[in-house]
């Protein structure tokens, strides 16, 4: 697979921010959020702007219906049990959202903002199939939440991207245990690990999470997500703390040429605990193309990009996804020309990729 096939014109068009190219509806929608202040409020690593489209262009790439995706970019404008964002009136200011996406649509972000999300989670994760009249989910107040077949199957797959959007390792330690935990528990604990942003390491646990909630993608009748081989495989909660690990020692190394060779390994193990992260790979692919392995670094540079289309959003929080998109293009132009940078000017002069590209 080129360069030119793995960056599809949907992901340039999310990297241009074309959003009328997208969905010629999305812009006057983002222009009201925009009034209603959304790129005001912080969300975990970033701005509650950045979270919303971040989610929703997760589920364009992954193709999941309209409906979804707006769901996706309005799923928590009406507050849920976890935060308090609400940028529309839940109570009297429905019609105001209504007017905006529809009955059906508005209808689904109030029921996904109203739901017991953990129980949802924990729904899921304890049930091998979905009944063929849905579930019930029930609050801790004994209020009762059915939900059909194709509302679990959107709300599963915006519970993906929610997920895989905004989880690092922060999160790790502010919400320890999700979901088998309450909004409730005290804010205690040892504040040197959850002073924010901390040291942004990948999640160890999320993705482990993600794999398996993510396997009743298949059977839910919506386009199956691009991740976990289609959402067949699942990463163990070991494989994940290993493959986290080994890259982030790697990641952190201010390595010498002399031992790049070890930090290749470190990768190398870490892409075999976790073959689903670009990351490492990418780090990988830049080791290789500085001992000049340029196949190897194509192959593997080739993978990183693949898996960031695929994903949407970056494993490693550190960078925003498009810089990841743009360093895993850099290096994939540089190993199919067989080139890496020899002096200081060529090193900075790497941003440039060809228009064919």
């Amino acid at each position: 697979m080129s360069e030119r096939m793995a960056v599809t014109r949907r992901v340039r068009d999310f990297l241009a921010d074309d959003f009328a190219a997208i969905d010629p509806e999305l812009p006057p929608l983002l222009a009201v959020l925009n009034r209603r202040r959304m790129a005001d409020c912080w969300h975990k690593h970033g701005s509650f702007r950045d979270h919303l489209i971040g989610v929703y262009r997760i589920l364009a790439l992954w193709g999941q219906p309209r409906e979804a995706q707006l769901l996706g970019l309005l799923h928590s404008v009406y507050s849920n049990e976890y935060v308090d964002l609400s940028l529309f009136d839940a109570e009297g200011g429905r019609g105001e959202l209504v007017s905006l996406v529809g009955e059906e649509v508005e209808s689904l972000i109030h029921s996904f903002c109203t739901i017991p999300r953990n129980e949802f989670a924990i729904a899921l994760l304890q049930r091998d199939d979905i009944p063929a009249d849905g579930l019930v989910l029930t609050d801790t107040d004994g209020e009762y939440f059915p939900l059909d077949r194709r509302q679990v199957a959107i709300f599963l797959a915006v519970t993906l991207a929610d997920l895989a959007e905004q989880w690092f390792a922060w999160q790790d330690h502010v919400m320890a245990g999700y979901p088998h935990v309450t909004s409730g528990r005290p804010a205690g604990g040892d504040w040197s690990m959850v002073v924010w942003p901390g040291p942004m390491r990948p999640s160890m646990t999320n993705w482990s999470l993600l794999s398996r909630l993510a396997r009743h993608m298949p059977a839910l009748g919506l386009p199956v997500p691009p991740i976990f081989n289609l959402c067949t495989a699942e990463l163990s909660p070991e494989d994940e703390a290993r493959a986290v690990a080994l890259y982030w020692e790697a990641a952190s190394s201010q390595t010498r040429p002399a031992s790049r060779d070890l930090v290749a390994k470190l990768l190398e193990a870490a892409i075999e605990h976790n073959p689903w992260a670009a990351e490492p790979r990418l780090t990988l692919a830049q080791l290789c193309l500085m001992d000049r392995q340029f196949q190897r670094a194509e192959d593997q540079a080739k993978r990183g990009l693949e898996l960031l289309c695929q994903w949407g959003t970056p494993w490693d929080k550190r960078i925003p996804w498009a810089g990841w998109i743009a360093w895993a293009r850099v290096l994939l132009q540089n190993a199919c020309n067989r080139t890496w940078p020899e002096t200081i000017r060529q090193h900075n002069n790497l941003g440039m990729v060809d228009a064919a590209g």
